[in-house]
């Protein structure tokens, strides 16, 4: 599906990161809610280039000479993104535990380890590989985004962080993404020997989406409750800064994640066009798993262990 993207590192255009920021400022803009006033004080003046690239793409404007306001435009934007972030946050997990050599993933005994330790534990035993960069790369899905969904997951950004306003373009959480990125497991690296034959790692890939999808059928068939997810996260806002509605978190029930793993259907569900015409944002049906980051496990985020954890919700854990 994919060819020879392992050949070079993972990098990141000041394009990409702009667009990366400028949709993370966004939606603190409307759903925190916050306003900026156009002549930014202090550490705020670092968001200036930002700012003004999300003017020049009419997702924010300038209100009465004096504030930078979103725009409905805006927010149409910061829906599709969600969406597609919910996506990962839904699907990715269950490849972060997987026994390349048994062929077998942690999370077939998700619901036979209860206690959160424990459950921490057996994700981290050396027999288990995280492969979700090696799995989005064979979809075609830019490793970059994923590390970077997944720092906001972490708040690795922290807007209530000191310097947050710099970390977010220039600062060094950008080579912290691609050093995980370029680091972890890729496509390549999956293929093996078996006999006298090669399987090439994008067999190997297809096999594993395939069995990671029927499993993710599987644990979801326990679960009983609805499943919502969680976006970013919030403090402090005023309510009469809002300017748009919020955009909300998408829940579980509006995603069938059959459609995820189809060869006939799933480019355009992992296509990342988000801030462009083309953009599938109404595709979702029944059906996905819940990812959220429990609050008792806390995991480093380096190349062996980097994991987003992953808790599905039903009538025991409340």
């Amino acid at each position: 599906m994919t060819e020879d993207l392992n050949d070079a590192p993972w990098t990141v255009s000041e394009e990409q990161k702009m667009r990366f920021a400028g949709i993370f400022l966004l939606e603190y803009m409307i759903n925190h809610p916050h306003i900026f006033q156009l002549w930014l004080e202090d550490r705020d003046s670092d968001l200036e280039p930002i700012l003004e690239w999300l003017l020049s793409k009419g997702w924010i404007e300038i209100r009465e000479a004096k504030e930078y306001v979103p725009t409905n435009e805006g927010r149409d934007i910061l829906k599709r993104f969600m969406e597609r972030y919910a996506r990962f946050v839904y699907f990715f997990d269950v490849f972060s535990g997987v026994d390349l050599g048994a062929g077998e993933f942690a999370f077939a005994n998700y619901f036979e380890i209860l206690e959160p330790e424990e459950w921490t534990a057996y994700l981290h035993e050396e027999r288990f590989s995280d492969v979700r960069i090696a799995i989005a790369e064979y979809l075609g899905i830019d490793a970059v985004e994923i590390v970077f969904m997944s720092f906001i997951r972490e708040d690795r950004f922290g807007r209530d962080a000191s310097g947050w306003q710099f970390d977010l373009l220039l600062g060094s959480v950008w080579d912290q993404i691609l050093d995980i990125c370029n680091s972890a497991i890729g496509v390549e690296e999956l293929g093996y020997e078996d006999g006298d034959s090669w399987i090439d790692g994008e067999v190997v890939a297809e096999d594993i989406l395939q069995q990671g999808g029927a499993l993710l059928g599987k644990l979801l068939a326990r679960a009983e409750e609805e499943l919502q997810g969680t976006g970013f996260r919030h403090s402090g806002g005023k309510e009469e800064d809002r300017v748009v509605p919020a955009v909300v978190f998408p829940p579980a029930s509006d995603f069938k994640f059959d459609e995820y793993i189809k060869p006939t259907t799933r480019d355009r569900f992992w296509d990342n066009n988000w801030d462009g015409p083309w953009f599938f944002y109404s595709c979702f049906a029944d059906g996905m798993l819940y990812a959220t980051s429990h609050p008792y496990a806390s995991l480093p985020h380096s190349c062996s262990q980097h994991c987003w954890t992953f808790f599905l919700v039903w009538l025991s854990i409340s």
